[in-house]
C-alpha cells in the first residue's frame, strides 16, 4: 500500500511543479493592457455566415473559432502587429498580414472565404497535440469530415473508418498499416481517443466503437505510425481521435432517423430466419443552446437490430451532454459526459461453413449486457500570447456481464485519468509542447480477477523552423507502469520529424519514432472459455515495442488534383500474439519479431466541370514474421479504397468500393477457406427544403467474406435515412 501511495504522490509533485512554472511565466503578463480582434466570416459566393472557421494569430497560442452566425472575438491580445490565419475545411486559406492591435481597442476584421473544389483538412489537433496545419505534420494523417461521415450513412465509427486508406479490420480490431493483427479483442495497438481523452477500458484494453455515434462526430483524425512520443502506451501502431461536435449558443436541433433491412442470404442453407425479414433502425437527436453564461448540448439515441446472423440482435441506447463556459477572457471550461448501454446477442463463430449465419445449437440465445460511462473536465487557460495551459480530468467506466451457455463472467473496469499540458510559443519559428499524464485502472472481473494498474508519464516536444521552409520536430516521452502483482516497466519514446515545403504546392515529410504497448489485463490474466476456446493466463508478458519510419510527399498543384504518397518501414519486437496449441487452448505470449514495410497512396481528382469527384487510396504491405521467416499472421498485403460521386443540382449519386486481399496466414483455423474482401456500396442523397434524404445499398454484390475467422461479414442490406437541422 505504501508503494502505491508513493506512485500516486509522484505525479502530484510533478503537477505542482508544472503549475508553479506556469504561474511564473504568466506573472509577467498581469500588468499589461490588452486589445481585441473581432469580426464576421462569410461565404464569398452567397454571403452566408460560416460557423466553425478556425482563426489563429501566427507565432502565438492565441486563436478561436466563429460561432453559428460566423462571428468571432479574440480577447486579451497584447498590443502589436500580427499575422491572422483563417482556415476552414473546404475553403481557401487566408493569411492576413500586418494586423495591428492597440491597447484597450477593438480591431474589426471581416472576411469572405472562397470555397475550394477538393475538400482537404486545414487544421489538425491530434498529430502534435495542438492546432496546426496538416501540411506541417511530419506524420501521415487521415481525416474524415462530418460531411464524409454523413454521406456514408453509418451509425458507428468503425464502419466509417473502413473507407480510410491504410485501415482494415479483423473482427472489431482496427489495423493501421497492419499493426494490430488479431487478438480476440484483448488489447489494441491503436490508441482510441475521444476529444483527446484515452477511452480504453482497463480490463480488455480494446476499443469501444459504440461509445459515440457518428451523428455526434465533427471530425476523425487518424495518425499513422508509432505515436508513443506524445501519447504513450497503445499508440504503437497509431492514434484515432474522435473530435465531437461543438456546442452552439444559438438554439440548434439535429435529428437523424434511419431504417434498413437485410436481403436474403445467397444460399438456402444460410437462411436461418426462414421468411422473417431481418431489419435494423436507429434514431438520434441533439439540441444545443445557451443557458445563462454556458453553451449546452444534449443528445439521445437508440439503435436496434434483429441481426443478419443468429445471436446478432441488439438494442442499445446512448446519450451525451456537453457544457462550455468562458470563465473570463483567458480561461474556459468544458464538461462532457457520454453514456451507452444495452443488451446484445453473442455469437463469436459460426456453426459450420454450410450454416455460416448460425451459431452452434448450444449457443443459441447467448447474450450479454454492457454499459459504458465517460466523464471529462477540460480547463483551458491562455496565460498570454505565448503560453497556454490545458488541464484534463477524466473517468471512464466499462461494465459487462455474459449470459453464455459456457461462460457467465462479469467485469467492472474504472479508469481515472489526469493530464496537464503546456504550450509555449518561444518565437514565431519555435514552439514547445510539454506535459504530464497519469492514469489508474481498477478492475474487478470474473475474467481477470481484481487488479490495479498505474501509469505515470512526462513528455516534451519542440517544433522549430530551421530555415524558412523547413520544420524540425524533436520529441521525447517517459512512461512508467506498475501492476499490483509486482510487475513494473519503464519506456522512453523518442521522435524525429522533418517537414520541407519545397514549393507552394509540394511538401515532403520524414518521421521516425518509437512506440510501445503494455499488455492488457485480458492478455496477462485471462482464465476462461469463449465459444469452446480455452484462454489461460501469462503473467510474465513484456511490453511490445516498435520503431516506425516514414518518408512522404504531398502534391496539390491546382484545385482539381491532390496526391499524397508515403513509404513506411515499421519494425516490431516482442509482439503479443494468441498462440493456440493442438487442443485449441490459447495463451498470449511474446513470440514475434516482425517487420511491415510498404507504400500508401491517396489520390483525389475533381474533373474540370466540378460536378464529379473521384478518390482512390491504395496500400501495399509486406508483413514479415522475422522469427519464423514467413508472412505475419492476420495481415493483408493489398488494401484498395475507392470512391466516386456525381452532383446533379440537389441530388448526389455515389459509390464506394473496398478491397482487402486474402489473408495468407491465420492461426486458430488455418485450414479454413479464405477469400478476399470485395465490398461495393451505393448511395444517393437528395436535399430539399431543410431535409436530407439518403438511400444506401451496402455490399451491393452480396459478396461473402470474413475478417475474423468463422464470422461472416454483413450480407447485402438497404438503408433509408432522413435528417434535418432547425
Amino acid at each position: 500500500m505504501k508503494k502505491n501511495m508513493n506512485m500516486i504522490a509522484k505525479p502530484v509533485k510533478r503537477v505542482i511543479i508544472i503549475f508553479a512554472f506556469s504561474l511564473l511565466i504568466a506573472n509577467t503578463l498581469w500588468g499589461q493592457i490588452f486589445g481585441t480582434i473581432s469580426g464576421q466570416v462569410t461565404d464569398k459566393a452567397d454571403g452566408e455566415a460560416l460557423p466553425a472557421v478556425n482563426l489563429l494569430l501566427s507565432g502565438t497560442v492565441l486563436g478561436g473559432a466563429t460561432d453559428v452566425d460566423g462571428n468571432y472575438t479574440l480577447n486579451r491580445i497584447p498590443p502589436g502587429t500580427y499575422q491572422l490565419v483563417v482556415s476552414m475545411m473546404g475553403y481557401k486559406r487566408i493569411e492576413f498580414k500586418n494586423v495591428t492591435v492597440n491597447a484597450d481597442k477593438t480591431t474589426v476584421l471581416n472576411f469572405q472565404m472562397e470555397e475550394t473544389v477538393i475538400e482537404t483538412p486545414e487544421v489538425l489537433v491530434t498529430a502534435n497535440k495542438r492546432r496546426q496545419s496538416i501540411q506541417d505534420s511530419p506524420n501521415s494523417v487521415g481525416v474524415m469530415t462530418a460531411r464524409e461521415l454523413k454521406e456514408k450513412n453509418q451509425i458507428y465509427i468503425d464502419k466509417l473508418l473502413e473507407y480510410s486508406s491504410g485501415i482494415n479490420y479483423i473482427g472489431s480490431q482496427v489495423n493501421i498499416r497492419g499493426s494490430s493483427g488479431f487478438s480476440y479483442g484483448a488489447g489494441s495497438r491503436v490508441l482510441f481517443l475521444i476529444d483527446g481523452v484515452p477511452v480504453m477500458p482497463g480490463d480488455s484494453g480494446d476499443i469501444k466503437w459504440d461509445m459515440v455515434p457518428a451523428t455526434q462526430v465533427e471530425q476523425v483524425e487518424i495518425i499513422k505510425g508509432a505515436g508513443s512520443a506524445l501519447y504513450g502506451a497503445n499508440a504503437l501502431g497509431g492514434v484515432i481521435n474522435i473530435i465531437t461536435k461543438k456546442t452552439t449558443p444559438k438554439p440548434t436541433t439535429n435529428i437523424r432517423m434511419s431504417a434498413g433491412l437485410y436481403d436474403k442470404p445467397r444460399f438456402e442453407e444460410w437462411r436461418w430466419a426462414g421468411d422473417r425479414t431481418l431489419h435494423f433502425d436507429d434514431v438520434n437527436i441533439d439540441h444545443s443552446r445557451r443557458i445563462k453564461n454556458a453553451d449546452v448540448m444534449l443528445s439521445l439515441g437508440r439503435q436496434q437490430t434483429t441481426g443478419y446472423r443468429q445471436n446478432g440482435n441488439y438494442q442499445r441506447l446512448n446519450g451525451s451532454a456537453k457544457i462550455f463556459t468562458k470563465i473570463n477572457g483567458q480561461q474556459n471550461l468544458t464538461l462532457s459526459a457520454n453514456a451507452e448501454g444495452g443488451e446484445s446477442g453473442a455469437g463469436l463463430m459460426w456453426r459450420d461453413q454450410r450454416h455460416a449465419l448460425e451459431v452452434a445449437p448450444e449457443a443459441i440465445g447467448d447474450y450479454y449486457n454492457s454499459n459504458k460511462f465517460g466523464l471529462n473536465g477540460f480547463h483551458n487557460w491562455i496565460a498570454g500570447k505565448n503560453f497556454g495551459l490545458k488541464t484534463r480530468l477524466s473517468w471512464f467506466r466499462n461494465y459487462w456481464k455474459n449470459y453464455f451457455h459456457d461462460n457467465d463472467n462479469a467485469s467492472t473496469a474504472n479508469r481515472y485519468g489526469f493530464e496537464m499540458q503546456g504550450d509555449y510559443q518561444v518565437s514565431e519559428e519555435n514552439s514547445i509542447t510539454f506535459g504530464t499524464e497519469e492514469s489508474w485502472d481498477h478492475v474487478v472481473s470474473g475474467l481477470v480477477g481484481t487488479h490495479d494498474q498505474y501509469s505515470v508519464s512526462l513528455y516534451a516536444q519542440n517544433e522549430r523552423k530551421l530555415i524558412t521552409n523547413v520544420m524540425l520536430t524533436l520529441g521525447l516521452r517517459y512512461d512508467y507502469q506498475y501492476v499490483d502483482i509486482g510487475f513494473n516497466d519503464s519506456e522512453l519514446s523518442p521522435k524525429l520529424g522533418v517537414v520541407w515545403h519545397a514549393q507552394s504546392d509540394m511538401t515532403f515529410r520524414l518521421s521516425s519514432g518509437r512506440g510501445f504497448r503494455a499488455a492488457s489485463m485480458s492478455e496477462r490474466f485471462s482464465d476462461s472459455i469463449f465459444s469452446g476456446i480455452r484462454i489461460i493466463p501469462n503473467q510474465n508478458l513484456k511490453s511490445e515495442t516498435a520503431w516506425s519510419h516514414e518518408l512522404g510527399c504531398n502534391y496539390n498543384p491546382n484545385p482539381h488534383f491532390y496526391l499524397d504518397i508515403a513509404g513506411f518501414w515499421n519494425d516490431y519486437w516482442d509482439l503479443i500474439e494468441p498462440e493456440p496449441d493442438e487442443t485449441q487452448t490459447v495463451q498470449f505470449t511474446n513470440v514475434t519479431r516482425a517487420r511491415i514495410k510498404g507504400v500508401e497512396t491517396n489520390l483525389k481528382v475533381i474533373p474540370w466541370f466540378n460536378n464529379a469527384a473521384i478518390e482512390v487510396g491504395y496500400t501495399f504491405m509486406d508483413p514479415e514474421d522475422l522469427d519464423l521467416n514467413t508472412v505475419l499472421a492476420y495481415r493483408a498485403k493489398h488494401l484498395l479504397k475507392s470512391s466516386v460521386s456525381y452532383q446533379i443540382g440537389k441530388l448526389q449519386i455515389g459509390a464506394d468500393y473496398i478491397y482487402v486481399s486474402r489473408l495468407d496466414k491465420v492461426k486458430v483455423y488455418p485450414n479454413d477457406d479464405r477469400v478476399a474482401q470485395k465490398t461495393l456500396n451505393g448511395r444517393l442523397a437528395l436535399k430539399f427544403l431543410n431535409y436530407t434524404l439518403m438511400a444506401n445499398v451496402n455490399n451491393a454484390l452480396n459478396h461473402n467474406h470474413t475478417q475474423m475467422e468463422r464470422t461472416l461479414l454483413p450480407i447485402r442490406n438497404y438503408v433509408l435515412s432522413l435528417s434535418t437541422t432547425f
